[in-house]
């Protein structure tokens, strides 16, 4: 007998990172990192009065470049990952910096593209499986983009983005905070499928995941400042790669 299709046996990690895909993609929610959810965050993103649709740049982005925490932006090289509508992706060119944004949705970067500064560039990209923006990074900042990456897809995305990261340059990360609602924990997740519309991440795992990295600073986000987003069920983390830092 010849065992084919989805009979086939595993043996490779491919196969079985694509298993687990098929898993969440099953699932009544679907797999809100594949290109398949474009239109479901183009909605969300755009839906007047959802927290998400905000102008504001994140409170931890603003108060660490106010610290000097993230080194010169002055010309820096940026990849902002899952940009969405480019809120951040803006404040950081007006800070000088030279910004790739990336997301799942095609048809929100249509949308928001023209109001970008000329130093933005705004690119369809699934972050698990897409070529990403050649060479290395001064900043990559990810707001929002990880927590919704199904448990097995989390080594796929340290394996890709980790090494666009300069030597000396800064990785920052907003997520789901434990601390402070409830979260699903990854057997749960991987059993059934189902993302739970996003994975809360405590200070210590997110020290623990991103443990290759020289940790700077993790907190919460705080909500006391008018002029940046920051809902209190939100933590912060900023690393530094390599051992040069700058």
């Amino acid at each position: 007998m010849v065992v084919t299709g989805d009979s086939a046996r595993i043996h490779t990690v491919g196969q079985l990172l694509g298993l687990l895909d098929q898993v969440v993609q099953a699932s009544d929610r679907g797999d809100r990192s594949h290109e398949s959810a474009a239109d479901f965050w183009a909605e969300m993103l755009t839906t007047p009065g959802h927290p998400l649709a905000t102008p504001l740049p994140d409170e931890a982005l603003a108060d660490w470049h106010e610290r000097e925490l993230l080194g010169s932006l002055d010309g820096a090289r940026v990849l902002d990952i899952g940009c969405g509508t480019g809120r951040n992706s803006r404040w950081l060119a007006q800070q000088g910096a030279t910004v790739e944004g990336i997301d799942l949705a095609a048809p929100l970067l249509e949308h928001v593209r023209p109001t970008m500064p000329e130093s933005v560039t705004l690119t369809a990209v699934d972050v698990l499986r897409d070529p990403l923006p050649a060479g290395q990074f001064d900043l990559v900042y990810d707001s929002g983009c990880f927590h919704h990456i199904a448990p097995h897809r989390r080594i796929t995305y340290l394996e890709r983005v980790l090494p666009t990261v300069r030597a000396g340059g800064r990785f920052a990360i907003v997520t789901f905070a434990a601390e402070r609602m409830e979260t699903p924990n990854d057997r749960q997740i991987v059993m059934s499928g189902d993302t739970h519309g996003g994975m809360a991440f405590s200070l210590d795992d997110l020290k623990e995941i991103f443990g290759g990295l020289h940790a700077i600073e993790l907190r919460a986000v705080r909500s006391d400042r008018e002029d940046a987003f920051g809902p209190d069920f939100l933590n912060a983390a900023l690393f530094a790669a390599g051992q040069r830092v700058s």
